[in-house]
């Protein structure tokens, strides 16, 4: 655990926070919060044993990110609006991640057994601009969608810190691959974080913390988003099945494993770009082929 500011500490995931891992903030004031518990499943059970949390906060619905809030079943939850009733149905969970047939009958079971997954009542719904008082510690909702519909920042400006959640600015770039995923609202929140006038900037995985500015690494971050439509348009050059599309492996570059999970997020993401493509009159589907409008 570090400190990071008077009372508050970074709790860093296994891993660096690669998924299925995160870093998780820790508040400890009249309120005592934790944010994003899913970093360390033995340093959270002894953190529950000495310290009364008294707030799980969720940034958004994805498992890397509730994983362990199981070892804290007394804490409230509090949650963005948008994505609070996939923390409360597990049904809903599945249908954001657009889940069907056997696949959806096997993650529910993954999601049930290994990430704990148990229904529970947002107590408190997070919503752009609420300002929330921890007691000597002031915390703000800014809601910064696109990865998720309800996806949030939170920031502590009296601490100039604030914590990014999933814009984590890894070098693979952003992630929108949900139902309710967006890439241009991704693109618009990443691009608001980024003009903060914050000294400290907290993200979910791998390079936890960034120091002043995040300019750079915003811009490197959205380069990803582009650089992946011009790979599908440089496909596209001659019309392409969408088989043919995904075989070219544009978001994840190799075969990986397990190979449903990493095949369904490439189809996931690629079918976003497209339709992206398409309402912006770049791509168009002839019969069962995309191909450069």
């Amino acid at each position: 655990m570090q400190e990071i500011n008077k009372n508050i500490c970074l709790i860093t995931g296994i891993n660096n926070g690669k998924y299925p891992y995160c870093h998780t903030l820790l508040i400890e004031d009249d309120i005592t919060v934790l944010i994003d518990p899913a970093s360390d499943p033995e340093f959270l059970k002894t953190l529950a044993d000495k310290n009364k949390i008294d707030v799980i906060i969720l940034s958004h619905y994805h498992e890397d990110h509730f994983w362990f809030s199981y070892i804290f079943p007394d804490a409230e939850l509090w949650a963005p609006e948008d994505d609070a009733p996939a923390l409360e149905s597990l049904d809903r969970l599945l249908y954001e991640y657009r889940m069907e047939g056997e696949r959806r009958e096997r993650w529910k079971k993954i999601l049930l057994e290994h990430f704990h997954y148990q229904p529970r009542r947002v107590s408190r719904l997070l919503k752009e601009g609420q300002k929330i008082n921890l007691g000597k510690i002031n915390l703000q909702v800014l809601h910064t969608p696109g990865h998720t519909p309800g996806h949030s920042c939170f920031l502590l400006s009296e601490q100039e810190l604030i914590y990014l959640a999933d814009i984590d600015l890894t070098g693979f770039g952003p992630y929108y691959g949900d139902r309710g995923s967006d890439i241009d609202l991704m693109i618009q929140s990443i691009k608001r974080v980024s003009e903060l006038p914050c000294k400290t900037f907290i993200v979910s995985h791998e390079k936890p913390i960034y120091y002043n500015s995040i300019e750079k690494e915003a811009l490197n971050y959205l380069s990803v988003i582009y650089e992946r439509e011009e790979m599908i348009k440089s496909l596209l050059k001659k019309p392409k099945t969408i088989e043919e599309i995904l075989s070219a492996r544009i978001i994840y570059k190799k075969p990986r494993e397990p190979k449903d999970f990493y095949e369904f997020s490439e189809w996931s993401m690629i079918t976003k770009h497209l339709e992206r493509m398409i309402r912006k009159g770049q791509v168009m589907l002839l019969e069962d082929k995309y191909l450069l409008a």
